[in-house]
């Protein structure tokens, strides 16, 4: 399924049973990392949730505009929300998705009941040198997302106004910080981005970057625990 948003072809899939707690995943950065990156939980989920599962702009079978900003992947999915009539849910978002379900809380907190944050990367302090954006060797043939969501992406990030990780603590609603024990994103940060939140709580799984992939099991049981009922 999709529909067109100022433009741009948003694809997404519905899983799970109408009329029941609405879950939002949103997938990270990559070439594999369109809605079918949530495969390994989306099944168990969709026994009592009503899942929605976009690809981002620039993702899988979404359109690639070309311009990739938090901010317009974020309004991406709340006209996606309002178009099919979501008025409130839980919205889960791993890597790059967390920080788009962050920027979409911010900007539509009507529409956000609780936020799970996967192991995002925090923007990184303004004193780091700047991160290299070179777009990785891929062979020839079509792939599952631009590669320019990268370098604009992690522009983004390295010139975030600060204001952004202060503005963390107008967010009140109930807030899960995911982080990967063996992931490359510095678990410090992310445990300091944790508690900016009103009412974060970070918890540490035994998995690397990718967590709801590498450790399903432990995940869902994490998720499942802490949502709200």
């Amino acid at each position: 399924m999709h529909l067109d948003v100022d433009g741009t072809r948003i694809a997404y899939h519905l899983r799970g049973t109408e009329g029941a707690p609405v879950l939002v995943l949103l997938h990270g950065m990559g070439a594999a990392s369109d809605a079918s990156s949530w495969a390994p939980v989306a099944e168990d989920l969709a026994r009592d949730h009503r899942l929605v599962v976009p690809d981002l702009r620039g993702h899988g079978d979404s359109g690639r505009p070309g311009t990739y900003t938090l901010a317009e992947m974020a309004d991406d999915v709340a006209a996606l929300l309002d178009r099919l009539g979501v008025e409130r849910a839980t919205v889960v978002g791993h890597s790059m998705g967390g920080l788009v379900a962050i920027a979409l809380t911010l900007a539509r907190p009507d529409l956000v009941e609780a936020l799970v944050v996967e192991d995002s990367p925090p923007p990184r302090p303004g004193d780091w040198p700047p991160v290299d954006v070179t777009p990785p060797q891929r062979p020839g043939g079509p792939v599952s997302y631009d590669d320019e969501v990268r370098p604009a992406i992690l522009r983004e990030l390295d010139r975030r106004d600060p204001s952004w990780a202060r503005r963390l603590g107008e967010i009140t609603v109930p807030t899960l910080v995911v982080g990967g024990a063996r992931s490359d994103i510095d678990q410090e940060a992310l445990a300091r981005m944790a508690r900016r939140f009103a009412a974060g709580r970070m918890e540490t799984i035994d998995a690397g970057h990718t967590i709801h992939g590498e450790a399903p099991d432990q995940f869902l049981a994490l998720l499942r625990g802490w949502l709200p009922r």
